[in-house]
């Protein structure tokens, strides 16, 4: 389905590999971008569920705009019944909009005018984080917004 606001489109396989991160946890992360033609969103790389972070962010273009979806894992306090401290595994789904400030304006453009149409294919999504350089996308960025 076309984005009413950008007229691009969202390829079935995006839906299919978020799903597959949502639900089967078969991937650690998914990265999307817009086509050459500007006309579709597709998938552009897709992390093991053994990837880390880091292989997020280097998956992510210095100068190109990009989406992704990454399952983030980590632990919170929690009280036993029997009072004693412990830790509890948690996880949330973070999507990225990756807009660095060396990308062309028209990339720019187009990325951000079909953001949220893309957004609400990704049923399941729970923490946004928009993000123009590296500072701004950290593990430290991911557990602040988690605690």
């Amino acid at each position: 389905m076309a984005n009413a606001a950008s007229g691009v489109a969202v390829a079935e396989e995006c839906t299919a590999r978020f799903q597959e991160l949502r639900t089967a946890r078969a991937h650690r992360f998914v990265v999307f971008k817009i086509d050459d033609s500007l006309e579709q969103v597709v998938v552009d790389k897709v992390g093991a569920r053994d990837a880390g972070f880091d292989d997020l962010t280097a998956s992510l273009p210095a100068d190109g705009c990009r989406y992704a979806v990454y399952d983030h894992d980590f632990t919170v306090g929690d009280a036993t019944a029997q009072g004693a401290a412990g830790e509890a595994p948690r996880s949330k789904i973070f999507f990225v909009s990756w807009s660095p400030a060396t990308a062309d304006v028209k990339s720019k453009m187009v990325y951000a005018s079909s953001c949220e149409g893309f957004k609400k294919e990704l049923d399941g999504v729970q923490i946004d984080l928009q993000a123009t350089e590296p500072s701004e996308l950290t593990l430290d960025v991911l557990n602040d917004h988690v605690s």
